[in-house]
């Protein structure tokens, strides 16, 4: 399994499309790894998707990202977790552990501790939202004072 991580310092950057390297890691059938950070900046859409499909990525955990990567990605049989905010290691830890959710929120120091869910012991705590059984925020939403795309706060009627 290959798995890239945008990122940003220590944390899953929060675009996508914005973040200062990508974390690489190889998980190998044995459970040894091997990790590289790759340069990202300055990397046009097309050449982000294609450059994460020539290093044979096969899943990807990212903040916010557009439609259009998140759909490339998936076209080219890459498992996308978007919207995930927190500590890369948590991310990561997370997605080993098969606890990673889209929209999650990782570890200690995630942004929004709106929901909890018993046997949440990782510190994984999930967003609702269109199709979800509530709503919730994951820390910038409704809750937070902003609505979906910086408008007026207020319960998203999507």
């Amino acid at each position: 399994m290959t798995i890239a991580i945008a990122t940003f310092d220590t944390r899953v950057s929060p675009r996508f499309d914005c973040a200062q390297s990508i974390l690489i890691v190889t998980v190998n059938e044995d459970g040894t790894s091997t990790r590289r950070e790759v340069p990202a900046q300055g990397w046009a859409p097309y050449d982000r998707i294609n450059r994460l499909l020539e290093l044979g990525v096969d899943t990807v955990i990212c903040g916010g990202i557009d439609r259009w990567s998140a759909t490339s990605l998936q076209f080219a049989g890459v498992t996308v977790y978007g919207w995930v905010t927190g500590e890369v290691e948590d991310a990561l830890a997370a997605l080993l552990r098969g606890d990673l959710d889209a929209e999650a929120t990782v570890g200690e120091r995630g942004r929004c501790r709106c929901r909890r869910f018993p046997g949440d012991e990782a510190g994984v705590t999930r967003r609702f939202g269109p199709g979800g059984s509530g709503q919730g925020c994951g820390g910038y939403g409704w809750k937070h004072g902003g609505g979906r795309r910086g408008g007026p706060g207020g319960p998203r009627n999507s």
